[in-house]
């Protein structure tokens, strides 16, 4: 498996995630897909950003529901929300309450993951919001990029620690190919801007695969 062969919003969403890598944000993105799958709306983290009044609040899948124009996408219902990683509480409302009744996510997040909430609270029960978790690989991918940023942006050593271990749970071979990736001198000299997202996941996919 390389990267142009990933489904086109997946691509989309990891090419959103390297962009928000390079500026320092976390690396979590989502995209909106209409019912023919075209992708209606995206957006990416941007909580280590200035530009932004509160850049604590501009999370991925809250800035793609807020993007969609549903003047010209009305029929919200039918469209699905891709993140690349579980939605937090802000987001799991933010969707629910912007009419988004199909999600699908690459990685889990026992963190700050929110989607057992559709399941333990009587309103977003009846929303009827329908969940789609993926396989392994993309996870993989999702915690590997996010693993490249926290090595390369994170000062708090013990933050991350606890981090890659929570990044671990499910998807530790995302982890260790960003970790051996960093190790083996990927970034040496370089600005991770100097590489695009295609690059930077198929290391990560080749060192999985081997």
């Amino acid at each position: 498996m390389l990267y142009n062969e990933l489904p086109t919003q997946w691509q989309r969403i990891f090419e959103l995630e390297w962009e928000s890598l390079c500026m320092g944000s976390k690396a979590i993105a989502a995209v909106i897909t209409d019912e023919n799958g075209g992708i209606i709306s995206e957006a990416r983290n941007m909580t280590g950003e200035s530009h932004i009044p509160n850049p604590k609040t501009a999370h991925a899948e809250t800035e793609a529901v807020r993007n969609l124009d549903i003047d010209c996408y009305p029929n919200k219902w039918n469209y699905t929300l891709y993140s690349g990683l579980e939605p937090c509480v802000m987001c799991m409302g933010t969707l629910v309450m912007g009419g988004i009744r199909k999600v699908e996510i690459a990685a889990r997040d026992d963190f700050g993951g929110a989607i057992d909430l559709l399941t333990a609270n009587d309103f977003l029960k009846n929303k009827n919001v329908q969940v789609v978790w993926h396989g392994e690989l993309l996870g993989d991918i999702q915690r590997g990029l996010q693993t490249m940023r926290e090595l390369l942006f994170n000062t708090d050593r013990d933050k991350l620690g606890r981090m890659l271990k929570d990044f671990s749970v499910y998807n530790k071979r995302g982890v260790d190919a960003a970790i051996k990736l960093v190790d083996d001198g990927f970034f040496d000299g370089k600005q991770p801007a100097y590489y695009t997202a295609e690059e930077a996941v198929n290391e990560i996919l080749n060192i999985i695969s081997d």
